[in-house]
């Protein structure tokens, strides 16, 4: 199975050619990028742009989940508030594996530092410094 993930960003706007040196985007002067295909460790890996008007119901989903997750109220209203600022979310697609490509995880965490955001993959939340959240990967954390 692909690896997957998505980014919750704090920023209104990003341009991934800021932080990569091979990026291609469907972004012009006066219009918004759809996505961004990225060259890392030798395969081509898209962010995908979710539209803006998607986000907010895309953002109260991720705040449902983070609600039937977290049962600490305090760590909960925590994550919930960072949450809120969301943007924009990217959608990472791409045809390999984390194990195979391990640029493709490292970028995850670039993009999130870069912009202020956080990384969702496998059903769990990750700051950009790697920490974990919620989710299943915070019991894998030694």
């Amino acid at each position: 199975m692909p690896a997957n993930g998505a980014l919750y960003i704090q920023h209104s706007t990003i341009d991934l050619s800021d932080v990569f040196e091979d990026v291609k985007s469907d972004k012009g002067r006066v219009k918004k990028p759809t996505f961004f295909d990225v060259g890392l460790g030798g395969d081509v890996v898209r962010f995908n742009v979710m539209d803006s008007d998607l986000v907010p119901a895309h953002v109260n989903g991720l705040l449902g989940y983070i609600s039937s997750r977290v049962r600490d109220p305090g760590d909960r209203e925590n994550i919930c508030h960072a949450i809120r600022h969301t943007h924009i979310v990217l959608g990472l697609a791409t045809d390999k594996e984390f194990e195979e490509n391990p640029a493709v995880w490292e970028s995850l965490f670039t993009i999130a530092d870069a912009y202020d955001g956080f990384v969702f993959t496998y059903d769990s939340l990750l700051l950009p410094n790697g920490a974990v959240l919620l989710g299943p990967l915070m019991e894998d954390v030694p």
